[in-house]
């Protein structure tokens, strides 16, 4: 297993926790498309000054084909879509019911992943998806 990776997803999922439960607490008072907004200028200056690091990646980007860009594109409107609706969810469900839910993402994840660039899912992917939505509703209905 690759531990750089293995290090960067653990973060992730720590750091998501907190961002949960932070998120909750500014959302008592402020509507999810302000506090998007604010997120999103303060992504913008955080990481303007490391972009000079990156000039390859960034050069590489912006010499990309037409296919590319439009993956580019929808990929940040998605992203923007998915941020607004969980922090909806937050504000109107709580942070851990919310999490709860959106943690089937893996299943959608396999799923467009399958129709949108091919390939099959086997028996042992549904499985696994349906221990999800199992575990999932387990700790909604008993939470």
């Amino acid at each position: 297993m690759n531990t750089v990776g293995f290090a960067y997803a653990l973060g992730a999922a720590v750091t998501w926790g907190l961002v949960y439960t932070v998120n909750q607490k500014v959302l008592s008072t402020v509507s999810p498309l302000v506090y998007l907004f604010l997120g999103s200028l303060v992504t913008a200056i955080i990481t303007l000054p490391i972009l000079f690091w990156q000039l390859d990646s960034v050069k590489q980007v912006l010499s990309a084909n037409r296919t590319m860009w439009w993956f580019i594109l929808a990929g940040e409107v998605l992203l923007v879509l998915a941020n607004f609706f969980i922090l909806s969810s937050i504000k109107s469900l709580g942070a851990p019911l919310a999490a709860v839910i959106e943690i089937s993402y893996p299943l959608f994840v396999a799923l467009f992943t399958m129709l949108i660039f091919g390939g099959s899912l086997n028996l042992y992917f549904w499985l696994r998806a349906a221990l999800i939505f199992l575990g999932s509703s387990l700790i909604i209905r008993f939470a």
